[in-house]
């Protein structure tokens, strides 16, 4: 898993701090990699005037404002407000201390209460799903639910990485968050834990057929992947169910890893950049799975779960069985500065292996069917009152 992720990817930018104007000139002159950097065409004259306004505005704040400011604060809410600028929901801008919180959740393990979230629109933060034996899941925080407060700040508006910097901490202390849920406010006291996000699950069902749950990429997912799909052949599975549902994404290179698995040697992924230049990511194990597959989707599956579900419809390696995907086509880097920071930036499209972006979208399952009401925004299903599963149990045995 030290292959080159899309969206996670760590490289190292030259930041040349201009300790005369208290301020931060990023990459004017190129990127830099090693003893070596790449140059970029700007223009020098309009980069000079911005930075000349930043320093006199910081000074001016400094010397006239009535009370003493951080000037840190200042910087990072300057170059904050540039990523916003571009109106990108999924670019952002990171502190020290949120980027190192971003990193932690793509290890495996953090400190937190246990879920996860993206953002919609208009920055407020949704909970996607909450892990199962966590504080968060314990508690009753449910798919669906928005989070408007953490210890009584709003952040309503601010994004979904400032809410998480929020609801992250030391394990062991309290955080009272306050969703609304149907127009009401209801608040959860929680303690915060040490999550350890096992991301693979599987069982063995009835009639021989094997089930393994998804619940995001992570570093660990495709290893997981991989020693679970072999414990399963190895008790003689005759049918396998993949349940995508409610999986946000994550890391795109495990995303592929699990792929590989799954479809042999095809295209997984194809990206473009705004250059036009193409980027393949392909499948190229032999050993491929031979039994029937179906795939579980709903509204909460996302990113990369998508790629992996694109593939295997765009390759007829199996049945996507559900309700439509949530609809993210678009990859991002991110990239950790010298100083600690760091930011997340879209870099890219992606494509499916038949050229389809779903960008805004999703995916249109082949056999479409509701979740039973009775347990619709639950992670929770008794196996025999989830209508998907079922369908998906039966669209198997057709096959096997």
């Amino acid at each position: 898993m030290k292959k080159r992720k899309i969206n996670l990817t760590v490289v190292f930018v030259l930041v040349l701090i201009l300790s005369n104007l208290g301020t931060y000139f990023l990459a004017v002159n190129g990127v830099f990699n090693g003893k070596n950097s790449v140059t970029i065409k700007t223009d020098s004259q309009t980069i000079s005037s911005g930075l000349q306004k930043i320093a006199s505005l910081e000074k001016k704040i400094q010397s006239d404002y009535y009370k003493d400011v951080d000037e840190q604060a200042l910087m990072d809410g300057a170059i904050k407000g540039m990523f916003d600028a571009i109106g990108d929901e999924y670019s952002a801008y990171y502190t020290k201390d949120e980027y190192t919180k971003l990193m932690e959740s793509t290890t495996g393990s953090f400190e937190g209460i246990g879920v996860v979230v993206t953002e919609d629109g208009n920055k407020n933060t949704i909970v996607v799903t909450p892990y199962k034996d966590t504080p968060a899941g314990n508690a009753g925080i449910q798919t669906g639910d928005t989070i408007i407060k953490v210890d009584g700040e709003d952040v309503t508006g601010k994004g979904m990485d400032y809410a998480v910097s929020k609801m992250r901490g030391t394990a062991g202390t309290p955080v009272k968050v306050t969703v609304s849920r149907d127009g009401q406010e209801i608040d959860f006291n929680l303690t915060r834990d040490t999550i350890d996000t096992k991301t693979v699950d599987s069982k063995v069902l009835g009639n021989n057929i094997g089930y393994i749950e998804i619940s995001q990429f992570t570093e660990t997912t495709g290893e997981e992947f991989k020693q679970q799909m072999d414990d399963l052949m190895a008790q003689g599975i005759q049918g396998l169910v993949i349940d995508l549902r409610y999986n946000g994404g994550g890391l795109v290179d495990q995303s592929v890893e699990v792929a590989d698995r799954l479809l042999g040697q095809t295209e997984v992924v194809y990206t473009v950049d705004k250059q036009g230049n193409r980027k393949d990511y392909r499948a190229t194990s032999e050993d491929q799975v031979t039994v029937p597959i179906t795939v579980l989707v709903n509204e909460g599956t996302a990113s990369a779960s998508e790629i992996l579900a694109g593939a295997i419809q765009d390759t007829q390696a199996g049945t996507l069985i559900g309700t439509k995907t949530f609809g993210k086509g678009i990859v991002q880097e991110v990239i950790s500065l010298m100083d600690g920071t760091g930011y997340k930036l879209t870099n890219a499209e992606y494509f499916t292996p038949n050229g389809r972006n779903i960008h805004g979208v999703g995916l249109t399952p082949d056999v479409e069917i509701n979740q039973n009401e009775s347990y619709k925004d639950t992670l929770v299903v008794p196996e025999d009152q989830d209508t998907q599963l079922q369908k998906a149990l039966e669209v198997l045995q057709s096959k096997m």
